[in-house]
Protein backbone atom coordinates (compact mmCIF):
# COMPACT_ATOMS: atom_id res chain seq x y z
CA UNK A 1 0.00 0.00 0.00
CA UNK A 2 3.21 2.58 -0.19
CA UNK A 3 1.92 4.58 -2.60
CA UNK A 4 2.54 8.55 -3.29
CA UNK A 5 -0.74 10.25 -1.26
CA UNK A 6 -3.29 11.81 -3.30
CA UNK A 7 -4.10 15.20 -4.72
CA UNK A 8 -7.45 16.85 -3.23
CA UNK A 9 -8.74 15.75 -6.23
CA UNK A 10 -8.76 12.25 -5.10
CA UNK A 11 -9.63 12.09 -1.35
CA UNK A 12 -10.95 14.47 1.23
CA UNK A 13 -9.46 17.36 2.93
CA UNK A 14 -9.63 16.08 6.78
CA UNK A 15 -8.88 19.64 8.19
CA UNK A 16 -10.80 22.29 7.47
CA UNK A 17 -10.08 25.22 4.54
CA UNK A 18 -6.90 27.43 5.34
CA UNK A 19 -5.50 24.94 8.48
CA UNK A 20 -2.51 23.23 7.40
CA UNK A 21 -1.80 19.67 9.78
CA UNK A 22 0.31 20.57 12.48
CA UNK A 23 3.82 18.91 12.90
CA UNK A 24 4.37 15.95 14.42
CA UNK A 25 6.94 16.20 17.01
CA UNK A 26 9.19 13.08 17.94
CA UNK A 27 9.24 11.86 21.30
CA UNK A 28 12.54 12.66 22.96
CA UNK A 29 13.60 9.84 24.03
CA UNK A 30 13.25 6.40 21.90
CA UNK A 31 10.65 3.48 22.92
CA UNK A 32 12.02 0.52 23.90
CA UNK A 33 9.86 -3.10 24.22
CA UNK A 34 7.07 -4.02 22.24
CA UNK A 35 4.46 -2.72 24.45
CA UNK A 36 6.22 0.63 24.07
CA UNK A 37 6.70 0.94 20.43
CA UNK A 38 3.47 -0.35 19.52
CA UNK A 39 1.94 2.76 21.67
CA UNK A 40 3.73 4.95 19.76
CA UNK A 41 3.49 3.92 16.97
CA UNK A 42 -0.21 3.88 16.97
CA UNK A 43 -0.31 7.35 18.53
CA UNK A 44 1.55 8.76 15.32
CA UNK A 45 -0.09 6.80 13.39
CA UNK A 46 -3.97 8.07 14.67
CA UNK A 47 -2.73 11.45 14.32
CA UNK A 48 -0.96 11.44 10.54
CA UNK A 49 -3.71 9.33 9.42
CA UNK A 50 -6.31 11.86 10.72
CA UNK A 51 -4.21 14.34 9.07
CA UNK A 52 -2.99 13.24 5.61
CA UNK A 53 -5.27 9.98 5.18
CA UNK A 54 -4.11 6.21 4.50
CA UNK A 55 -1.69 6.86 2.20
CA UNK A 56 1.13 8.37 4.60
CA UNK A 57 4.24 6.41 4.04
CA UNK A 58 5.32 4.03 7.28
CA UNK A 59 8.22 6.00 7.16
CA UNK A 60 6.80 9.00 8.00
CA UNK A 61 5.17 7.36 10.84
CA UNK A 62 8.31 5.46 12.19
CA UNK A 63 9.75 8.80 12.27
CA UNK A 64 6.93 10.08 14.11
CA UNK A 65 6.88 7.16 16.54
CA UNK A 66 11.01 7.75 17.09
CA UNK A 67 11.35 4.20 15.98
CA UNK A 68 12.62 2.58 12.42
CA UNK A 69 10.46 0.87 9.61
CA UNK A 70 11.35 -2.80 10.50
CA UNK A 71 10.20 -2.21 14.01
CA UNK A 72 6.41 -1.46 12.85
CA UNK A 73 6.51 -4.47 10.51
CA UNK A 74 8.13 -6.50 13.32
CA UNK A 75 5.23 -5.35 16.15
CA UNK A 76 2.33 -4.77 13.69
CA UNK A 77 2.55 -5.39 10.29
CA UNK A 78 1.94 -3.71 6.56
CA UNK A 79 -0.28 -0.47 6.45
CA UNK A 80 -3.26 -2.32 6.33
CA UNK A 81 -2.49 -4.21 9.57
CA UNK A 82 -1.61 -0.58 10.85
CA UNK A 83 -4.64 0.78 10.03
CA UNK A 84 -6.64 -1.87 11.31
CA UNK A 85 -5.00 -1.98 14.47
CA UNK A 86 -5.45 2.00 15.15
CA UNK A 87 -9.28 1.30 14.43
CA UNK A 88 -9.40 -2.12 16.84
CA UNK A 89 -7.75 0.17 19.77
CA UNK A 90 -10.06 3.02 19.28
CA UNK A 91 -13.13 1.03 19.62
CA UNK A 92 -11.63 -0.88 22.61
CA UNK A 93 -11.53 2.62 24.21
CA UNK A 94 -14.65 3.43 22.69
CA UNK A 95 -16.03 0.13 24.19
CA UNK A 96 -14.88 0.61 27.74
CA UNK A 97 -16.56 3.65 28.31
CA UNK A 98 -19.75 2.43 27.74
CA UNK A 99 -19.29 -0.09 29.69
CA UNK A 100 -20.74 1.47 33.09
CA UNK A 101 -24.01 2.68 31.61
CA UNK A 102 -27.16 1.02 30.60
CA UNK A 103 -29.01 4.68 29.57
CA UNK A 104 -28.37 4.95 25.69
CA UNK A 105 -28.66 8.56 26.08
CA UNK A 106 -26.18 9.22 28.30
CA UNK A 107 -23.68 6.88 26.00
CA UNK A 108 -24.65 8.69 23.11
CA UNK A 109 -24.03 12.21 24.95
CA UNK A 110 -20.49 10.78 25.55
CA UNK A 111 -19.66 9.74 22.28
CA UNK A 112 -20.13 12.68 20.18
CA UNK A 113 -18.43 14.81 23.14
CA UNK A 114 -15.59 12.03 23.10
CA UNK A 115 -15.52 12.46 19.34
CA UNK A 116 -15.35 16.19 19.50
CA UNK A 117 -12.49 16.81 21.88
CA UNK A 118 -10.26 13.57 19.88
CA UNK A 119 -11.30 13.95 16.22
CA UNK A 120 -8.77 11.73 14.65
CA UNK A 121 -10.85 8.52 14.23
CA UNK A 122 -13.93 10.29 12.65
CA UNK A 123 -11.65 12.31 10.00
CA UNK A 124 -9.72 8.60 9.48
CA UNK A 125 -13.14 7.38 8.90
CA UNK A 126 -13.94 9.75 6.67
CA UNK A 127 -10.48 9.06 4.47
CA UNK A 128 -11.87 5.26 4.30
CA UNK A 129 -15.13 6.05 3.46
CA UNK A 130 -14.22 8.30 0.14
CA UNK A 131 -10.51 7.22 -0.63
CA UNK A 132 -11.54 3.66 -3.16
CA UNK A 133 -7.77 3.49 -3.56
CA UNK A 134 -7.25 2.54 0.10
CA UNK A 135 -10.39 1.65 1.62
CA UNK A 136 -10.77 -1.50 2.80
CA UNK A 137 -12.54 -2.86 5.76
CA UNK A 138 -10.74 -2.76 9.05
CA UNK A 139 -11.44 -6.03 10.91
CA UNK A 140 -13.00 -5.03 13.78
CA UNK A 141 -15.44 -7.65 15.73
CA UNK A 142 -18.83 -6.70 15.33
CA UNK A 143 -19.70 -7.47 18.96
CA UNK A 144 -17.39 -4.80 20.26
CA UNK A 145 -18.50 -2.11 18.06
CA UNK A 146 -20.67 0.53 19.84
CA UNK A 147 -23.49 0.13 18.02
CA UNK A 148 -24.16 -3.13 19.58
CA UNK A 149 -23.84 -1.78 23.26
CA UNK A 150 -26.01 0.54 22.56
CA UNK A 151 -28.81 -1.82 21.19
CA UNK A 152 -27.80 -4.13 25.11
CA UNK A 153 -28.86 -0.65 26.62
CA UNK A 154 -32.37 -0.99 28.59
CA UNK A 155 -32.74 2.33 30.79
CA UNK A 156 -33.52 3.91 28.56
CA UNK A 157 -32.88 1.58 25.33
CA UNK A 158 -32.48 3.46 21.82
CA UNK A 159 -35.97 4.04 19.78
CA UNK A 160 -34.57 2.30 17.13
CA UNK A 161 -32.83 1.92 14.05
CA UNK A 162 -33.34 5.57 12.62
CA UNK A 163 -32.29 7.25 15.73
CA UNK A 164 -29.22 5.09 15.66
CA UNK A 165 -28.44 6.33 12.12
CA UNK A 166 -29.31 9.64 13.10
CA UNK A 167 -26.85 9.27 16.41
CA UNK A 168 -23.56 7.76 14.53
CA UNK A 169 -24.33 9.84 11.70
CA UNK A 170 -23.72 12.80 14.13
CA UNK A 171 -20.54 11.00 16.14
CA UNK A 172 -18.75 10.59 13.24
CA UNK A 173 -19.75 13.31 10.93
CA UNK A 174 -19.84 16.25 13.88
CA UNK A 175 -16.23 16.48 14.36
CA UNK A 176 -15.09 16.76 10.74
CA UNK A 177 -17.04 19.11 9.71
CA UNK A 178 -17.90 21.64 12.97
CA UNK A 179 -16.02 24.07 11.94
CA UNK A 180 -17.24 24.30 8.87
CA UNK A 181 -21.00 24.21 9.77
CA UNK A 182 -20.72 26.84 12.67
CA UNK A 183 -18.97 29.12 9.93
CA UNK A 184 -22.08 28.04 7.38
CA UNK A 185 -24.61 29.23 9.90
CA UNK A 186 -23.02 32.31 10.78
CA UNK A 187 -23.28 31.10 14.50
CA UNK A 188 -21.42 33.97 16.57
CA UNK A 189 -18.19 33.24 18.66
CA UNK A 190 -20.08 33.82 21.75
CA UNK A 191 -22.08 31.11 21.24
CA UNK A 192 -19.88 28.82 20.26
CA UNK A 193 -18.39 27.89 24.11
CA UNK A 194 -20.95 25.31 24.75
CA UNK A 195 -21.98 23.89 21.17
CA UNK A 196 -20.86 20.54 21.63
CA UNK A 197 -22.91 20.50 25.03
CA UNK A 198 -26.35 21.09 23.58
CA UNK A 199 -25.58 19.10 20.35
CA UNK A 200 -24.85 16.22 23.01
CA UNK A 201 -27.73 16.89 24.76
CA UNK A 202 -30.38 17.06 21.56
CA UNK A 203 -28.89 13.71 20.18
CA UNK A 204 -28.97 12.32 23.96
CA UNK A 205 -33.09 12.68 23.59
CA UNK A 206 -32.71 11.72 19.63
CA UNK A 207 -31.71 8.42 20.07
CA UNK A 208 -33.90 7.59 23.11
CA UNK A 209 -37.23 8.87 21.71
CA UNK A 210 -37.72 11.90 23.96
CA UNK A 211 -36.70 14.57 21.73
CA UNK A 212 -39.91 17.26 21.59
CA UNK A 213 -41.81 15.48 24.68
CA UNK A 214 -43.24 18.28 27.64
CA UNK A 215 -40.39 17.55 30.24
CA UNK A 216 -37.99 16.18 28.09
CA UNK A 217 -35.58 19.05 28.20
Amino acid sequence: MERESPTSEQAPAPLPPGRPPEPVAAPESRPTGRDEIRSAVLRAARRLFSERGPHVPLRDIADAANVNVGLIHRHIGRKDALITAVMQDAVRFGAARLENTDDAGRAVRGMLLGASSHPEISRLLAWLALDRDAAFPPMVDPSQRPAAALRRMDAPPPAGDVELLLAFTAVYGWPVFRGALLDALDIPESERDDIDERVAALLARVVTGTAGRPGSG
